[in-house]
């Protein structure tokens, strides 16, 4: 027979064994010590909090972000972009138009594959013009992109007014 069969040395041999395995199952969590269950209800309010905190950081995420497409882009997926966007492109030429009265910008934004008109209620920034690098955020509306922001790319080289000269000592003592 086995070390494990009743009558013979090993766990559960005796009723005495068995009483304290039973007794050990139900002990009270003082008899365990107050400094495991202090461990184990700090560890779950810690996963908690933090499982609270990750889910309002998504969500803050979430509702922040706008991405960056090109025309061609939505026009293969519309539904894929709801919300705001950053629709980016070229500003097609002949089609820059400003009512000043109005305060109305219209142009036609493209990707040399597919382009979109849009609307924008404001002043046009200055260095606008056509066949110039834009990104207008805003949203769709019946196939015309409304937007609210208008940022036009621009070159990092710097180059004075024509016939205008450049104090090289004046421009070291600016960029200080």
């Amino acid at each position: 027979m086995g070390a494990l069969a009743l009558g013979h040395a090993g766990l559960g041999s005796s009723p005495r064994d068995l009483r304290r395995l039973w007794a050990f199952r139900t002990l009270a969590p003082e008899a365990i010590g107050g400094a495991a269950i202090k461990r184990l209800i700090y560890s779950v309010a810690g996963v908690a909090l933090l499982g609270v905190a990750g889910t309002f950081l998504y969500q803050a995420l979430a509702n922040s972000l706008v991405y960056f497409i090109l025309p061609s882009e939505y026009a293969s997926a519309p539904e894929s972009y709801s919300g705001r966007i950053r629709l980016g492109g070229l500003v097609e030429k002949g089609t820059l138009t400003f009512d000043s009265d109005a305060l109305q910008l219209a142009f036609d934004i493209t990707d040399s594959v597919q382009s979109f008109p849009v609307r924008y209620g404001g002043a046009p920034p200055e260095l606008l013009r056509e066949n110039t690098g834009v990104v207008v955020v805003g949203s769709f509306e019946d196939g015309t992109f409304m937007g609210d922001e208008v940022l036009v790319k621009h070159t990092e080289v710097y180059e004075p007014a024509e016939g205008e000269e450049i104090d090289l000592d004046e421009l070291k003592e600016a960029l200080r």
